[in-house]
């Protein structure tokens, strides 16, 4: 028995099998493709766990330094005496992850003052100026609630300094140190470490 497609009969058998055929390959090609899927948010989630602790460091100049890493942070207390802060900061992803940003780390080139940017705009400007050296990236941030950011982070000026503060301690500074100017939000951070 055929069934006629056009002019050119077809054997039903042939028919079927191609349609089952081309079904389990579906089949095959969607369960792959969900497993590609679960392994890049399994992986992405195992970046997003490996987290590291920011330090904020006040220098000799009176400015501030950021850092993800802990012996880039006793090379600063032992090498050049600059001190930790008890500012509250939380972590960052040391790698990209689905839904993060990197924070770009720059010095400035009149006295020792740090300055942290998630914008790519913001920080080849103040390259550009000739007046900030970039230095990398100092971790990766979630760039939402959604990502995993449970703590916003602001970025104030004053003077050739800046710093990082969470929302209590940033409404803190703003209050107790009017000379301090509120830029913006940078991003967010990981309130825990894992």
């Amino acid at each position: 028995m055929a069934i006629l497609f056009g002019s050119m009969p077809r054997p039903v058998g042939l028919g079927l099998a191609v349609m089952l055929g081309a079904s389990l390959s579906l089949a095959v090609a969607t369960t792959q493709a969900t497993a590609d899927t679960a392994v890049k948010a399994e992986s992405a989630a195992t970046v997003a766990a490996q987290r590291v602790k920011v330090y904020e460091l006040l220098t000799k100049d009176g400015g501030y330094f950021y850092t993800a890493s802990e012996s880039e942070k006793n090379n600063a207390v032992t090498k050049y005496g600059w001190t930790v802060t008890q500012t509250p900061l939380y972590y960052l992803s040391p790698a990209p992850f689905d839904g993060g940003k990197p924070l770009y780390r720059l010095r400035y080139s009149k006295k020792t003052s740090y300055i942290v940017t998630g914008s790519v705009t913001e920080r080849d400007k103040l390259v550009s100026s000739g007046n900030f050296r970039y230095e990398g990236v100092l971790g990766y941030a979630p760039g939402s609630t959604e990502a995993g950011g449970d703590v916003k982070v602001y970025r104030l000026s004053n003077n050739g300094r800046w710093r990082l503060a969470v929302e209590a301690h940033k409404n803190s500074i703003l209050i107790k140190e009017p000379a301090w100017e509120l830029n913006g939000p940078i991003l967010f951070q990981f309130r825990q470490p894992n």
